[in-house]
């Protein structure tokens, strides 16, 4: 099939950046002949040789705008492409199938100041037009497609859930036979329960919440982990920063779980990644990988009380987990499952 892939930028980080190569790459291998729609080219951004790449002309367009001018750019080259399939992973209207990753009155909901500006209402009218326009809406999470229904009107007949792929190479539970050692690397305490928080945006992840939970626990034999970017407050005794950790499948296997409170995370890759490196997940009700969390693989907390919190941190701390061996494959996570989908998704549309 000849295929167009759209998104604002081709860069080498980012979750849906990440995405678009993984994606890329895959349909290339596959045999399909493979064109990619960006704004922005990343120095690095290297792609496999016959993979077509179209630049727009975005560079004098200012941030506010940037998704409109985009679409309006991206409409001639889907009209002169004659392309089977047109996948879009950004705010756009000229395709056959959407990704959503997120929305935005989810995420303004979830801020304490909750003002929409200018900005934000030019980005919502192209959430809705691009959610309603297109026949096929990939929500990330059941939690989006109820959110797409609910501020969007989009028809619930046109979404499905598709879960985002996890590199099932990286991630995976053979990296538990050397958790002694990764404990070792990242200094965790022998004598305590070990939580591992991943986050670089820490107030929306919900590390306000965790450290007046572990100031509770200073008597406890637990102790919270930080990777990401450094916390603005003075930590507990029984609070760590790592840094920045570039191996985090080490981390997830060295950690007994996975701690990940957010007010507002459309799925939580982390998620995903730390269950299929064989450690069990404590997450709040605001996580859309609340899907795939079992009482075999976690605990998902209703709210964020604190109490209720340090609680639900106690009793990971003495529970006992069975993640199932096959994960992955039970909730589509593998990439050539998710691309499964989406090419059986791609052939309804040339019927």
């Amino acid at each position: 099939m000849k295929i167009a892939l759209l998104h604002t930028r081709l860069l080498r980080k980012g979750g849906l950046e990440t995405r678009l190569f993984s994606y890329l790459e895959y349909l290339h291998a596959a045999g399909h002949s493979v064109t990619v729609v960006v704004g922005k080219v990343g120095k690095d951004a290297r792609v496999p040789d016959g993979v077509r790449v179209v630049r727009l002309p975005m560079w004098w367009v200012p941030s506010t705008w940037l998704h409109p001018v985009f679409d309006y750019f991206l409409g001639r080259v889907v009209a002169r492409g004659n392309f089977d399939f047109v996948l879009s992973l950004t705010k756009s209207t000229h395709q056959d199938a959407i990704l959503a990753a997120g929305n935005h009155p989810g995420f303004l909901r979830s801020r304490p100041d909750r003002r929409v500006r200018r900005k934000d209402r030019i980005m919502i009218e192209m959430e809705r037009r691009g959610f309603n326009h297109t026949p096929h809406v990939l929500a990330c999470s059941q939690m989006m497609k109820d959110e797409l229904v609910e501020f969007f009107g989009t028809p619930a007949e046109n979404i499905e859930v598709l879960l985002p792929p996890t590199d099932t190479r990286r991630f995976n539970p053979g990296l538990k036979s050397r958790r002694e050692e990764f404990r070792k690397k990242f200094g965790l305490d022998p004598d305590k329960k070990s939580f591992a928080f991943v986050s670089v945006s820490h107030k929306r992840k919900g590390l306000p919440l965790l450290l007046e939970v572990f100031r509770k626990l200073t008597h406890q034999p637990v102790e919270l982990v930080i990777a990401g970017s450094p916390p603005e407050k003075k930590l507990p005794p029984n609070v760590k920063y790592l840094g920045f950790v570039r191996e985090v499948e080490e981390l997830y296997a060295a950690a007994d779980v996975t701690v990940h409170p957010a007010g507002y995370e459309p799925y939580g890759q982390i998620i995903s990644e730390s269950i299929l490196c064989g450690t069990p997940v404590l997450i709040s009700h605001m996580v859309g990988a609340k899907d795939v969390v079992s009482a075999r693989e976690g605990l998902v907390v209703q709210g964020f009380d604190v109490a209720e919190w340090a609680a639900a941190v106690m009793k990971m701390a003495t529970g006992e987990f069975d993640i199932p061996a096959d994960f992955a494959g039970r909730h589509g996570l593998r990439l050539e499952d998710h691309m499964a989908r989406i090419l059986a998704i791609a052939e309804k549309t040339n019927v």
